[in-house]
């Protein structure tokens, strides 16, 4: 079969494992030298520069407005099925919602609940057997939601992994009632399934696995199995994969109003694109577009109004807040997941050497930086001290986040009650012809993306795609896509980084999981970057040089985020780069510094430019930070 001509730019990103020489050219390109004489250019992004002057001098078929998970993910759909493709968001990518999930790749074991049962969790075997029905719509989502997890896992399987959860159960009916949900959930994943089955364990084997359990009225519990992801960098691999196919993508370039032919009311009226904004220097100029495509999630209706100012709102934004703790609240590898009484799920996930507890589910008004509230934070510690024996408290939360989903109206239903609003997505179409994608999760990004496009196709004649959809077999920049590198044995890149680059395993697990094969470009540049006399607190020669000395994420990343990943900011790099701020505060307001001088040699930054980036990152380090009221 004869590949379309993106597939070869699709692989050209691979690095070999056994990699023993490294040539810089002026251009900037890389060159790994293979034992076996080999030569690979690894793909690098093009310049700011460069992706604007195309945006302001090409018609585009689709511009997709909004850079997260699902606009990212419009945007490599459309661009592989052979459209020409522009992305503008206004922060950065997966500055929004998608940076701000509880990294689960789920599909919704609370769902699958809601199928069977008018209340979860039910308080007794009476009501459980009073609230028999069988809702099939919601089956439906979890089907459709559980495919989704399986290609999403194979997508990067560098930076997924699965992830098994406990049920805790303390009352002997609830012991046959959970495991036949944990064989139906088994048996909805299907074939595709690449998590293994649900299964029962006692209360001795319980209190093994998850030691901080109390042991008080435990019977058995449900070991269930997800996936879990590094959601922002996720994300991110999705647009650079977008642009690595063609599309042009852009952050911090706001969408100031909508272009027509037309005005609202008139039979001609259409989108022909829009009109945006550098956010750092201020110029504005138009992008023409064909068809425009808002995946800005909460802020769904603002772009919808820009079409239409009488349009109804239908978006419902609900804050989720989430708490990082230390690592021995949780397992290495075990999750805990229970019911709260009001019918709510709460987790308590180890992630990227800590643990994550939430989540939270309130109405709220769209924010760029939602933030936690005290209230949040005591009902996630008092729902966690019912649930471990270990007590938690205010000292032990090292970071404090929110994040907001956009939920669907659905008809007939209390606004306020965010537990009982559609999980599903929804395609809205308004006058001027401008699709809008609305609601779903992190886990249906690509079929929400799958179905954006779909509909844009469907109504605009101007498309002319060359292909159908093709996303369901693709995977991401950094996977080893053409089995050069270490033939999907991620274990392979992190031996090369331990027995190559002298690299501690923590530190060498981290950059695979983060960066797949793109790790060995990080580890070159950390060579590099700790060339000199630096020394550690015993005096001894540091080989590469941590941001904070506490967590793997290495200063070279830095620099790696600045060169090949877009970042922009210091915010982009603490938050959604490295993922520190997210991991502890603290430890991000101390290592901003260094950043700060990292990124002014890198990007040319004035003293003037630098101190509005300090402030700018000290206020958002206070959106991340434990709240006071």
């Amino acid at each position: 079969m004869q590949r379309p001509k993106w597939w070869k730019t699709l692989i050209q990103n691979m690095l070999p494992v056994a990699a023993t020489e490294t040539k810089q050219y002026a251009n900037g390109l890389t060159v790994m030298q293979c034992e076996d004489g080999t030569a690979i250019i690894p793909w690098t992004p093009p310049d700011r520069k460069s992706v604007q002057e195309k945006l302001k001098s090409t018609e585009y078929d689709i511009l997709v407005i909004g850079g997260g998970a699902t606009g990212s993910g419009v945007a490599l759909d459309a661009v592989t099925r052979g459209l020409k493709v522009a992305l503008v968001e206004q922060e950065d990518f997966a500055s929004g919602t998608s940076s701000r999930s509880t990294k689960l790749i789920h599909g919704g074991i609370r769902y699958l609940a809601l199928a069977f049962q008018k209340r979860v969790p039910p308080r007794s075997l009476w009501e459980l057997i009073t609230n028999l029905h069988y809702d099939h719509s919601m089956m439906q989502v979890v089907m459709s939601d559980l495919y989704e997890r399986a290609f999403m896992m194979q997508s990067a399987p560098f930076m997924s992994k699965t992830l098994p959860m406990m049920i805790p159960l303390r009352h002997w009916w609830e012991v046959p009632v959970f495991w036949v949900s944990g064989k139906l959930y088994d048996t909805v994943g299907g074939t595709k399934s690449v998590v293994p089955e649900s299964h029962l364990i006692s209360k001795a084997e319980a209190l093994f696995q998850f030691p901080h359990l109390k042991s008080e009225g435990l019977k058995a519990a449900l070991v269930l199995y997800d996936g879990q992801q590094n959601d922002t960098r996720m994300n991110l691999y999705i647009a650079l994969t977008a642009a690595q196919a063609g599309a042009q993508v852009m952050n911090h370039t706001e969408v100031l109003g909508l272009n027509s032919v037309g005005k609202p009311g008139d039979e001609n009226y259409k989108i022909t694109g829009a009109k945006v904004r550098d956010v750092f220097t201020g110029q504005t100029y138009d992008i023409k577009a064909k068809q425009v495509i808002n995946a800005t999630g909460p802020f769904t209706d603002s772009v919808r109004k820009m079409a239409d100012p009488e349009v109804q709102e239908i978006i419902v934004p609900a804050k989720g807040s989430h708490l990082i703790l230390p690592d021995h609240f949780s397992p290495d590898s075990m999750g805990c997941v229970w019911f709260t009484k009001d019918g709510r799920v709460l987790y308590l996930l180890p992630w990227e050497g800590s643990t994550i507890a939430g989540t939270t589910d309130i109405r709220e008004k769209p924010s760029m930086a939602p933030t936690s509230s005290l209230n949040e934070v005591d009902f996630i510690l008092r729902e966690c001290n019912s649930t471990l024996s270990r007590q938690m408290n205010y000292s032990h939360v090292r970071a404090a986040w929110a994040g907001l989903r956009p939920l669907v109206k659905a008809p007939n239903a209390d606004p306020n009650d965010t537990k009982k609003l559609a999980r599903d997505h929804v395609v809205d179409v308004v006058r001027g012809n401008l699709i809008s994608i609305c609601g779903g999760k992190w886990t249906t990004y690509r079929r929400m993306a799958k179905d954006a496009v779909d509909k844009a196709v469907e109504i605009n004649k101007e498309l002319e795609p060359q292909r159908a959809c093709c996303t369901d077999k693709l995977t991401l920049l950094g996977t080893d896509r053409g089995g050069l590198v270490c033939n999907k044995n991620f274990d392979k890149v992190v031996v090369t980084l331990r027995e190559k680059y002298d690299m501690d395993k923590m530190v060498a697990k981290h950059l695979m999981h983060n960066y797949g094969t793109r790790a060995l470009i990080v580890a070159d540049l950390a060579k590099d970057y700790a060339k000199g006399p630096n020394k550690d607190e015993k005096g001894q020669t540091l080989r590469y040089l941590k941001l904070y000395s506490k967590y793997p994420m290495l200063e070279a990343e830095v620099v790696f985020a600045c060169r090949w990943e877009y970042a922009c900011t210091a915010v982009d790099v603490l938050a959604r780069r490295t993922r520190l701020a997210f991991l502890d505060s603290h430890a991000a307001e101390l290592a901003l510094p260094r950043v700060l001088d990292i990124m002014q040699k890198e990007l040319g930054w004035s003293n003037r430019r630098r101190e509005k980036e300090r402030t700018d990152a000290l206020t958002f380090l206070k959106t991340m930070s434990m709240p006071s009221e």
